[in-house]
């Protein structure tokens, strides 16, 4: 895949992750291999794999869109568990009543997507606890931040 700075025309990497999920593959490592050049490893998806919340949301986006296929179907995790946020996440996101209204603002994408985030790392306590104060702080300053939602693909 050539950056986008290249110049050159490329293959966009949302594009190219949609495209492997629609088939059951995943992106994984990248490689770069000159100034304007880097190689993206997709791989197929192993059976019970994690999904992350933002990869869930994609799948969501790709069959409403009628592009997954069968192959895509076999890897998908079930999208209609119910997303719960653990109480000790509540209970630091309620300690402070103004956050807890701007949480409540955030849009649902954003939350699943930095919820999942923090609870991915939950069985290292120093990487939780730093996820999750930086995401009360964001939240308190009213700061949203990374592409949780694919430059606009994603609601």
């Amino acid at each position: 895949m050539l950056d986008a700075t290249s110049g050159d025309p490329t293959l966009p990497y949302l594009d190219a992750v949609e495209e492997a999920m629609c088939f059951g593959w995943i992106d994984s490592t990248k490689k770069r291999l000159s100034e304007s050049e880097r190689a993206q490893r997709f791989s197929p998806r192993r059976p019970r794999s994690n999904w992350t919340e933002l990869n869930k949301a994609r799948a969501r986006r790709l069959i409403r869109l009628g592009q997954m296929t069968e192959a895509g179907y076999a890897t998908l995790p079930d999208l209609d568990a119910p997303f719960v946020i653990a109480d000790d996440i509540l209970s630091a996101l309620r300690a402070d009543p103004d956050v807890w209204t701007q949480f409540a603002q955030l849009p649902e994408l954003y939350v699943r997507v930095c919820i999942g985030n923090i609870e991915s790392v939950r069985k290292s306590p120093d990487s939780f606890s730093r996820r999750l104060s930086k995401f009360v702080r964001d939240t308190a300053a009213g700061k949203m931040s990374g592409n949780w939602h694919d430059n606009g693909r994603l609601p």
